[in-house]
Order: C-alpha cells, then sequence, then structure tokens
C-alpha cells in the first residue's frame, strides 16, 4: 500500500473513531461531565450576589423590574422590584411594589408590604431559584437525541424527565465544548412551547455565565432578564437569610378595602 493511500486510510479509521465516540456518549456520561466540571464552581464560590434587570414584553410603559439575589450555599433570597407603567390605574403603593422570597436552608418565606412574612408550602414552584446553579439538580432519566447549533455553538440535543413523571419532558442544548446550557424548550398543556434561551457569556472569575436570559412563549418573546452585576465570595450575613430579620417599608400600602372596591372584588 502506497504511503499517499496509507495516509488516507488512517484519517478514515480516525474519522470512523472519532464519530463513534460522539455518538457513544450517553446521558449518564454527559451528565457525570457537567456535574464534574461545576464541582469546582461549587467548591469556589461560597456566596453571591446578583443584580438583574428583568422586561417584560407587551406592557406598554412599564419600566424594567430590578431583580436581586443574593445565594449562600443552600440558603437564597430574591428581591423583585416592580415598576408598573406610567398612568397605569394601579392603587397607590402598588406601582413599585417590592416581593422578597427568602429560603433559610429548611423552610421557604415570602414578605411584602401588603400580606406580611407568609410560610410557603415546601414544594412551591419558585421560578428563577435555580438558574444559575442549574446543573445542580440535573435529572437522572434523559437521553442525547442529537446535535445542533445555537448561534455558532455546537450542541447536544438532550431530553431529559422526571422519573415519577414521564410526561414532564424537557429538551436542554448543551454546548459540546463548553458544557455550557444554551437553551431549554418544554411543552405545556395547552400544546404552547415554552423556550428558555441563554447568550451574551462573561467569565465570573474562570467560569462562563450567561448575562442575558430571554423566555418565549409559542415563539413569542415575554421576558428579557440582563445581569448588571455579579459578585461573588463578599462574605454575606446570614442576617439577608432570616425573614424575620427583614424590614419592609410600609409607606404607601394601600387601603386594602378600597383596592377590592377598585377592582369590583369587594363591597
Amino acid at each position: 500500500m502506497s504511503k499517499y493511500k496509507v495516509s488516507r486510510f488512517l484519517l478514515f479509521v480516525l474519522c470512523l473513531s472519532t464519530t463513534g465516540n460522539v455518538f457513544a456518549l450517553d446521558w449518564d456520561g454527559l451528565k457525570s461531565k457537567i456535574e464534574a466540571k461545576y464541582k469546582g464552581f461549587s467548591a469556589e464560590v461560597k456566596d453571591m450576589e446578583i443584580v438583574m434587570e428583568s422586561e417584560v414584553k407587551g406592557m406598554e410603559g412599564a419600566g424594567p423590574s430590578e431583580i436581586k439575589m443574593f445565594k449562600k450555599g443552600e440558603k437564597y433570597r430574591m428581591e423583585t422590584k416592580m415598576n408598573m407603567p406610567e398612568g397605569s390605574d394601579m392603587p397607590t403603593g402598588m406601582k413599585d411594589m417590592k416581593n422578597i422570597m427568602i429560603f433559610d436552608g429548611k423552610d421557604l418565606w415570602t414578605v411584602n408590604q401588603f400580606t406580611g412574612k407568609q410560610k410557603l408550602p415546601a414544594d412551591a414552584n419558585v421560578s428563577g431559584k435555580d438558574q444559575i446553579n442549574w446543573w445542580e439538580d440535573l435529572p437522572k432519566k434523559g437521553k442525547i437525541i442529537g446535535s445542533e447549533k445555537v448561534g455558532s455553538r455546537d450542541c447536544y440535543i438532550v431530553e431529559t424527565w422526571d422519573e415519577n413523571n414521564k410526561d414532564s419532558k424537557i429538551k436542554g442544548w448543551v454546548e459540546k465544548a463548553t458544557l455550557l446550557l444554551m437553551k431549554m424548550e418544554s411543552e405545556s398543556a395547552d400544546g404552547k412551547t415554552f423556550t428558555v434561551v441563554n447568550s451574551n457569556f462573561k467569565k465570573v472569575s474562570k467560569w462562563e455565565m450567561p448575562y442575558t436570559t430571554e423566555i418565549f412563549t409559542g415563539g413569542k418573546l415575554m421576558t428579557k432578564t440582563t445581569i448588571k452585576t455579579f459578585n461573588i465570595n463578599k462574605g454575606l450575613s446570614n442576617d439577608l437569610f432570616d425573614a424575620d430579620k427583614v424590614s419592609m417599608d410600609g409607606k404607601g400600602v394601600p387601603d386594602m378595602k378600597n383596592m377590592m372596591k377598585k377592582f369590583k372584588m369587594g363591597g
């Protein structure tokens, strides 16, 4: 066999070997790689403080809501300040609403100036609490169903589901080179597609994080969240995660009876 033919043969074998390795990777293998990579993040980052802006599309005149997230180990706190549209018919005190949600490591609480402090059910679904450390609770069941580019990034397409509910399938796009989560997609009970797209990745220490997250329903953009600041290891006080130590300004709180009248919900 000539040198040229040998080279072509070796190249062919190499291509077969590479292709075989790609398709041989299953969900368990990919899951293990993701968990191994981000184990270092969990070890390095003792606490984090993130300030975000979230815009709701279709609400004309509304300013972006401000979201602050604090995380320390398993504990977290989310502060949401909603800016309602200028000239809206909302009662005084509701145009600049602030809500605080706290998980103290055991219980989940919500605190605001209207209802005070309330303990939420243990199984309450809190949107956004796992968006940052998405790798900490990966489903046990799943499979790689293909590959596709999201923008310029080559991704595995994975399909995962809850062991107790196979109808709760979620598709995810994980970049092959970096293991970054680029996109997630699920289908609601009424058949509408719910899609989350991450972009604008920036480094926090040595870790890439998405600074822009867009949420689509039925292909229509509903919300866009942008990270303004992302700080780690600032030595956050444990008091931040104590619902009893939340000070909430009650100035401008509407009279509940009048508010019920305004919305034709009471007498």
